[in-house]
């Protein structure tokens, strides 16, 4: 037997010994990471058959997308769900088709409101009546698969999640390239997007009917409702913060620059794969530790994890002419001045995650609200006041101003809850991570002068790796803590 067999047994035996929790979490990460890294491939294609205003067309529309989510299906299927799993598990069916009624109504006055405001709609969103209807419809059909799938993970159900999350994956790409190549128009790829979702949500659906046979219940018609719109305020100024800014530049710039914006977003999506990862290990770890007293854990590892997810984004800040050279053609290549912020903008986004997970796990979910709506109002406010000034480049970095100050709000809040509920006890080291986060940021800003100067930069990028390998061995033994938590 070769080493290449003897090392596929190995793997293939850890896997059967593994648990069913962590056969899910990895089923869920391979799936997160196919449909954005994949996404993520397929920019140098998009981007080099389509102009930039149809690029820009698919990026607003899944931006307005995102806004009109909240509304729609108030987010049900995220912590409602995972919150009714547990209170109601031997209903699961129940309460998932029950959830998707509720959001069947919500599509109906959805699209009666949209009927009656349809010019004010259209001329405010840019899109034709077509275009928004699907807007619409889609959303519901899509709550029907989020919904499947998290009853999937609540069931350890990994086969199933892995098998419909990979035929989703790729039938994505496949609908866009076609739709784009045979319908050869501005909204080619948008109607690759919708059929896609269209087709898995209406499976899943039938699947959803079947398996529940009674479609409505006012008791959870009440939970979602209790549940779900005091978290409104969050969800919406969660949207606003990551997508507000493409809408703005539209409206202030123009349809091109909004291409060479959502670029440079496309390509952060790399690290926010890397960082949504290891913070959904993550947090489990954090709360087996909160419950056990194990501060010290907390304290150690979430050092580690911040400064590879720190290096993990300089990596991409300092090879930000490189990437775009490879993911799109000369005309896109301003966009490497925006990169450096967006990819800050994830580091940020990773630490208050970890600030946030302390105020969820004691259920201080009006501190959450309070943090995002005050940060997606700096956003709006800021790009309101620069972006006709300065160009759509500033939208980065008002992003990264949004962003500081949503992590700086979730560690006041959290110190606050550790005053409440854990006697001032600090799992998190703040003058460690305020060091990381300042040599990280100012190393992110410094190099763009630099970016003519490849050999300085390559010399920087060595520094890091040594120092990443050097600290491997702490990695390892996290990571070993965080799957024996599992």
């Amino acid at each position: 037997m070769s080493i290449k067999e003897q090392l596929i047994n190995k793997l293939l035996i850890k896997y059967k010994e593994m648990s069913n929790v962590a056969k899910v979490s990895i089923w869920a990460f391979v799936a997160s990471v196919m449909q954005k890294g994949l996404s993520v491939m397929l920019t140098p294609y998009f981007t080099r058959v389509q102009s930039t205003e149809e690029y820009a067309q698919y990026a607003l529309f899944q931006s307005w997308e995102g806004i009109l989510q909240i509304f729609i299906t108030l987010n049900v299927f995220n912590y409602a769900t995972n919150t009714a799993f547990i209170t109601y598990e031997e209903d699961k069916n129940e309460f998932i088709i029950s959830a998707q009624s509720f959001v069947g109504l919500l599509s109906l006055v959805g699209i009666a409101v949209y009927y009656l405001l349809n010019i004010c709609f259209n001329s405010f969103m840019g899109f034709p009546n077509h275009i928004s209807l699907m807007m619409f419809g889609e959303l519901f059909f899509l709550s029907a698969y989020n919904l499947w799938i998290q009853k999937m993970r609540h069931e350890f159900n990994y086969r199933s999640l892995a098998v419909v999350s990979i035929i989703y994956v790729l039938l994505g790409p496949f609908w866009e390239w076609a739709c784009v190549h045979i319908l050869n128009q501005m909204y080619g790829r948008i109607y690759g997007l919708v059929i896609t979702r269209l087709l898995i949500g209406i499976i899943i659906l039938l699947v959803n009917i079947k398996d529940a046979g009674k479609c409505f219940s006012s008791k959870y018609w009440t939970y979602i409702i209790k549940f779900c719109l005091p978290l409104i305020p969050h969800f919406l100024s969660t949207q606003i913060l990551s997508r507000i800014d493409r809408i703005m530049i539209d409206k202030m710039c123009g349809t091109s620059e909004v291409a060479f914006y959502s670029l440079a977003y496309s390509l952060s999506m790399l690290m926010t794969i890397v960082s949504e990862s290891i913070l959904n290990s993550y947090i489990p770890y954090t709360y087996q530790c909160i419950k056990s007293g194990l501060y010290k854990k907390i304290k150690e590892s979430s050092v580690v994890l911040v400064m590879v997810v720190a290096g993990m984004n300089l990596l991409l800040t300092l090879f930000a002419p490189e990437i775009i050279r490879i993911f799109a053609p000369k005309e896109y290549l301003e966009a490497i001045y925006v990169i450096p912020a967006v990819s800050a903008s994830v580091y940020y986004a990773f630490l208050y995650n970890l600030f946030a997970n302390i105020e969820y796990y004691y259920g201080k979910t009006k501190y959450v609200a309070v943090a995002s709506l005050g940060a997606a109002v700096t956003n709006f406010v800021l790009n309101y006041i620069f972006i006709p000034k300065f160009g759509y480049y500033v939208a980065g970095y008002t992003t990264l101003i949004s962003y500081v100050l949503y992590a700086l709000g979730h560690y006041l809040f959290m110190r606050k809850v550790l005053k409440e509920c854990m006697h001032g006890i600090n799992p998190y080291s703040p003058k460690t991570l305020l060091i990381i986060s300042i040599i990280f940021t100012c190393v992110s800003l410094i190099v763009i002068p630099f970016y003519n100067f490849c050999f300085l930069r390559y010399g920087v990028v060595i520094i890091i790796l040594t120092i990443l390998i050097g600290k491997r061995d702490k990695w390892i033994v996290f990571f070993k803590k965080t799957k024996a938590g599992m």
